[in-house]
């Protein structure tokens, strides 16, 4: 397959959304960038915590949820023994103390509402293709990650799923299974690829598709959000669906955010 490149700005400029763009070293003065290693989260205050990892590919129908202890999730990265993948967690909500270590004062200035999520997984972690309904900024404080992009003029050829995810919508394509020729419209969608290095941003526009694949440990911070018209256009009904499927009454047992335990006990990723 071959891929396109991505276009590269000197800064963020959010007056300019129309195409995905990276910005090399945009956190590099970030205290986080200085400060967070797999040590120093270990041995945050609160790391008895119970948190949901993801073992496989969530957006594809193959991911499982596995409860472990935030601290032993982060020994087993440090350590190479965990496939699992911390994905859209609510690192700043569980250890508010961390949200002074990153800046994204110029992204709150410019939306109406902003949601921080943090992604933290060992290397070959994967978040399968998604869209989400919201402008959508990634961070790389540690490690390297491969992010593939296509728009959403392409979407007849991504193959979507009926699953529900949260602000989000996913697809069937898995990159491993390219060559097998199971998603064979896939093709004559145009790719974009780009390495992300610690300290890169990469702004994702409302509805592109991406797929992600860490290339060594990892820890990323992301940013959704929105403006006034998208607010009203995605946010509100979003949020609905959203809590009418954590209570149970859409789309209860066909989603991506949650699975049942062996003692069929509901759980949701993150």
């Amino acid at each position: 397959m071959k891929y396109k490149n991505i276009e590269k700005r000197n800064s963020l400029d959010l007056s300019n959304k129309d195409e995905p763009y990276l910005v090399e070293n945009y956190a590099n003065k970030w205290v986080a960038s200085k400060k967070w290693t797999f040590k120093y989260l270990k041995n945050i205050k609160g790391s008895n915590l119970k948190v949901n990892t993801v073992r496989g590919n969530t957006a594809s129908n193959e991911g499982k949820i596995i409860s472990i202890k935030f601290k032993n999730y982060i020994s087993q990265i440090s350590s190479n023994k965990t496939k699992n993948y911390l994905t859209t967690f609510y690192l700043f909500k569980k250890f508010p103390e961390l949200i002074k270590d990153i800046d994204y004062e110029y992204i709150k200035s410019n939306s109406i509402f902003c949601h921080v999520l943090s992604w933290i997984g060992p290397k070959n972690s994967i978040t399968g293709f998604h869209c989400d309904w919201s402008e959508n900024i990634n961070v790389q404080v540690k490690g390297k990650k491969i992010f593939y992009l296509v728009s959403p003029k392409f979407n007849k050829y991504m193959y979507i799923n009926d699953k529900f995810e949260r602000i989000s919508t996913t697809s069937h394509i898995d990159l491993k299974k390219i060559k097998s020729n199971k998603f064979p419209l896939f093709k004559k969608a145009k790719v974009i690829k780009v390495k992300l290095k610690k300290g890169d941003l990469i702004y994702i526009p409302r509805g592109w598709w991406h797929y992600v694949k860490s290339l060594e440990p990892s820890i990323g911070v992301s940013f959704h959000f929105w403006n006034l018209k998208s607010f009203f256009l995605d946010l509100i009904y979003e949020t609905i669906k959203v809590f009418f499927h954590d209570i149970g009454l859409f789309k209860r047992n066909n989603c991506s955010c949650h699975a049942f335990d062996k003692n069929n006990k509901r759980l949701k990723r993150g």
